[in-house]
């Protein structure tokens, strides 16, 4: 279980506020929604609303042991959930928010934020915790956690509420706050390393004010955040497959060159190629070239097996160095797309600090600089709740 170390009375003194909130809030509130989140997920929902204070995790901790009977030890190889928690909160207790947070993973309870809700803060940090379980040893703990469109999730850095500092600065000091405030920001950086948080939103977060948070509005905010969609169908987030393609390349190629999505669009600016050359099996691709690079030995293409351009089904999207002496291309990175099973974005490692889901990861294949309100959301809207009831999307 995490646990705050060094410095912890003035910490705890601190209150270690993110909260957007103008004025006091009651405590958070845990309640029973009903006993089947969804088709995809038939597990109890939960809900979580108000501001995040110390003690919350011992109410939700209540809230699991009253209404959930789950052992995430016994879920299948396939992965699963105990429970789904709904959150709406404008923040409060920064490490209460952690401790919630490590207590989601712990019981492999998948976080959601709807539309029209909004998470922020300290209720964020707890949001990174959802995770699902699976039995099989290469998977084990793994990221659940999703904002439908329409929803608000966002971060910033903890800080000391401006009626207690004169108090906090009278009974410590100066140097031990301003050093308790060092560690908040270090235990904060801490935290989202851990949590998988692409480190190139560190900085943005690190360096706000008090009044400005980083918000989750775009695809590419997902893509950093590992943070998925609701689980739905390719087609209902991008009905166009060459398109969808061309996007999920871009997040290919900035996870090999380590920069954001939105930096390399216009190396994938030209026309999808069909049959631009083969792997080292034999079998036909298709895809982009990359702008700028020449082929041989520097990874000059973006392709999908030709059978599989349609994105209808399975599909291993990769980047490719170009033809060797033989021939053949041979792939740099791939994307495993999956819709019924585990899609990840290269191997190696533990499936948490990884960029995997179970199902499909549909932000992939949107534009990076897409919103996620506006005609996503009302899309979801009319057809969201339909579909978690269901698991189908009408024709």
């Amino acid at each position: 279980m995490f646990s705050v170390a060094p410095r912890a009375a003035i910490i705890a003194a601190c209150s270690l506020t993110l909260s957007l909130a103008a004025a006091p809030a009651l405590a958070g509130t845990v309640t029973l929604q009903s006993m089947q989140f969804s088709a995809g997920k038939p597990v109890p929902h939960l809900h979580y609303e108000g501001e995040v204070v110390e003690g919350d995790l011992e109410r939700i901790a209540a809230a699991v042991s009253q209404y959930v009977d789950c052992d995430p030890k016994t879920l299948p190889d396939t992965g699963g959930n105990c429970a789904v928690i709904t959150m709406t909160s404008e923040g409060g207790n920064y490490v209460e928010g952690l401790r919630i947070a490590h207590f989601f993973r712990e019981n492999a309870i998948a976080t959601w934020v709807k539309t029209g809700s909004y998470c922020y803060s300290a209720c964020a940090f707890a949001f990174l915790g959802g995770s699902g379980h699976s039995s099989w040893h290469a998977t084990g703990d793994y990221i659940d956690r999703t904002i439908e469109p329409g929803g608000t999730l966002g971060f910033h850095a903890p800080y000391v509420v401006a009626d207690s500092l004169g108090e906090l600065v009278a009974q410590y000091g100066v140097q031990e706050v301003l050093g308790a405030s060092r560690e908040n920001i270090a235990l904060m950086i801490d935290q989202l390393v851990y949590w998988n948080v692409d480190d190139g939103v560190l900085s943005r977060i690190t360096s706000m004010g008090a009044d400005e948070a980083y918000t989750a509005s775009t695809a590419q905010d997902l893509y950093l955040l590992r943070t998925g969609l609701p689980d739905a169908p390719r087609r209902l987030w991008a009905p166009d497959p060459a398109e969808a393609l061309r996007n999920a390349c871009m997040r290919l190629l900035a996870h090999h060159e380590d920069v954001w999505p939105y930096d390399v669009r216009d190396r994938l600016a030209g026309e999808i190629a069909y049959n631009i050359g083969t792997d080292d099996r034999g079998w036909a691709l298709s895809g982009y070239q990359l702008t700028g690079n020449p082929g041989g030995l520097t990874v000059s293409y973006c392709a999908i097996h030709t059978s599989d351009a349609h994105l209808g089904a399975n599909a291993d999207i990769a980047l490719y160095y170009g033809p060797g002496v033989e021939g053949h291309m041979r792939p740099a990175l791939t994307f495993f797309h999956r819709p019924e099973g585990w899609s990840t974005l290269g191997t190696g490692g533990t499936a948490a600090q990884r960029i995997f889901q179970k199902g499909g990861i549909g932000h992939f294949f949107l534009p990076p600089e897409a919103e996620l309100g506006g005609a996503h959301a009302l899309t979801w809207r009319l057809v969201g709740e339909d579909f978690l009831k269901t698991g189908r999307l009408g024709q």
